[in-house]
């Protein structure tokens, strides 16, 4: 840990490698994986920090710091290679409403550590999960221009954006930074995190984030946002990605104590109690909420319309 604290200003990137020789003196020989934009693959001797016993054969994620000679491995951990799925709960507690943030050590875009427990705390913080390769521009992508929309209408001094990465070892902090330009990301505002492979496990169990690899460069996966309030606990979670950011905002405002829409909050929580009835669809909870408002109405104008009728009709029969 004191390593970690200071390392902080340096730019890290996570990787992970297996040990081919064992540790001598606190140096190791270690052939690491590609880290897109930072290092190819690449066997040579790493200076480990802090020192460990690490015999050879041994799997390891690390954080690779190239400002010394030799390039040092920051927190190593014995881990095997990053491997999505179903959320494990045995591992991990859930997060529920009222739940804090894990106490887990991500990086940023920029390459440095963050705390993802304290590093929001005074904010009201929008968590989601994305991949930069994700192909269908209606999952991803649509996350990433609803959080460009909130960006532009939040205050960076009261709210905080973060998108975590479910790609670990493409999503490495250089794509991040490129990903982010893409669609204007402010840093003050808006955080995209990546982390070792072991650790953004740990991160989808407690979001319970489901996450199948369909290819070397697709996923699968559940679409969730979580609201969290300015003490870092959980204040509310939107279960799909097709979420109206209308909505969102209005109840990230409230969340953080500021006048805001109630009917877009009505509709955002009544959608949400509905999506389950709609294969998980929050457009298509959209579209069931406006055929049950178009309903009522037309029940009401209706029966409006009858009265009027049969009062017409009584004084005619009156006459």
């Amino acid at each position: 840990m004191h390593a970690l604290v200071a390392a902080i200003a340096l730019s890290l990137a996570p990787v992970h490698g297996t040990v081919l020789a064992g540790t001598t003196g606190g140096d190791a020989v270690v052939r690491i994986d590609a880290a897109v934009g930072v290092a190819p693959e690449t066997t040579r001797r790493f200076h480990l920090v802090p020192p460990a016993n690490v015999p050879g054969g041994t799997q390891i994620d690390a954080y690779l710091d190239r400002s010394t000679q030799p390039w040092t491995l920051r927190s190593a951990t014995v881990a095997g290679p990053f491997a999505p799925g179903e959320p494990d709960p045995a591992h991990v507690i859930p997060l529920e409403l009222g739940s804090t943030l894990p106490a887990i050590e991500l990086v940023n875009e920029r390459g440095e550590l963050v705390r993802l427990d304290r590093a929001f705390v005074g904010k009201t913080t929008l968590v989601t999960f994305v991949f930069t390769r994700c192909p269908d521009r209606t999952l991803c992508p649509a996350i990433s221009g609803k959080f460009a929309y909130m960006q532009a209408r939040l205050d960076p001094k009261r709210f905080a954006l973060v998108e975590i990465t479910l790609d670990p070892p493409y999503d490495s902090p250089p794509v991040l930074r490129r990903y982010g330009r893409q669609y204007g990301a402010n840093p003050a505002m808006w955080s995209l995190l990546t982390g070792k492979g072991s650790t953004i496990q740990h991160a989808l169990n407690a979001f319970r984030i489901s996450s199948l690899r369909v290819s070397t460069a697709n996923f699968l996966h559940d679409d969730k946002l979580y609201i969290v309030g300015p003490d870092g606990r959980v204040a509310y979670v939107v279960e799909t990605g097709d979420w109206d950011p209308d909505g969102v905002l209005a109840e990230a405002r409230a969340v953080s104590g500021l006048a805001s829409s109630p009917w877009e909050r009505f509709k955002l929580s009544l959608v949400a109690n509905v999506v389950a009835m709609c294969g998980g669809s929050q457009f298509a909870g959209i579209v069931f909420l406006e055929l049950a408002l178009f309903g009522v109405i037309t029940a009401i104008v209706t029966g409006c319309l009858w009265l009027v009728a049969r009062v017409l009709w009584g004084k005619k029969s009156a006459g």
